[in-house]
């Protein structure tokens, strides 16, 4: 038989909390928005673009296509680690960082490959979310 002291409550997710999750969704989303918004690939997801990089190979000077697919996966795959350190209650800066070094290392990559100016929606969406989650988990650090 469980005690009252032992019993586990249930917890409530605080606005920090909320803004992290927002972080994810924005990176689980990005995926599906277009990443270069002029030039070949423009009409292309990032998933799509990615494949098509791939399936290029080594015709892309200067750009390993294996090193940029497998750090844009990363990217919907740290929005889902953000999800998971929430609802674990712990992890979260862990997990923030995670998101900030492979968003900011692909957007870099796209940056080469396309330009600042012609970079799309995919990318900024991306980049806003790894920096809002890893901001509300830095000013929770502080609040304590």
């Amino acid at each position: 038989m469980i005690d009252e002291h032992h019993r586990r409550r249930p917890t409530t997710l605080g606005r920090h909390d909320l803004a992290t999750l927002a972080g994810g969704v924005a990176l689980l989303v990005s995926p599906f928005l277009q990443w270069v918004r002029r030039g070949p690939g423009n009409t292309l997801s990032g998933r799509e673009m990615i494949d098509a990089i791939v399936a290029l190979g080594d015709a892309l000077p200067g750009l390993s296509a294996a090193r940029l697919a497998v750090a844009w996966y990363l990217v919907p795959a740290s929005g889902a680690v953000l999800f998971i350190a929430v609802g674990l209650g712990r992890g979260k800066r862990a997990a923030a960082g995670l998101a900030l070094g492979v968003t900011a290392l692909v957007f870099v990559g796209f940056v080469r490959l396309a330009g600042v100016a012609d970079l799309g929606p995919g990318p900024w969406l991306a980049a806003a979310g790894a920096l809002l989650a890893a901001a509300t988990t830095l000013q929770s650090m502080v609040r304590r």
